[in-house]
């Protein structure tokens, strides 16, 4: 049985070095404004490669936050 596509992408990006592949069968796209449909066939390749943030890093992610959070509401 084929994994779902959002638990294929959930377990690609928990993994940092993965490759997600969606597959394609006879999936027909429809555009506003355009009267003909698209059919999708094939797959479409999703490499992620992520990696640790250093500590100086995590502590300008810190700060942003805290100065999100402080910032006065419009």
């Amino acid at each position: 049985m084929e994994r779902g596509l959002f638990e294929g992408l959930i377990e690609a990006l928990a993994d940092k070095h993965s490759q997600l592949d969606i597959n394609f069968h006879h999936t027909g796209i429809k555009f506003p404004g355009i009267q003909q449909s698209l059919e999708l066939n094939g797959t479409i390749s999703i490499s992620v490669h992520m990696r640790d943030l250093t500590d100086e890093e995590k502590r300008a992610l810190s700060q942003r936050n805290v100065s999100m959070l402080a910032a006065p509401k419009i």
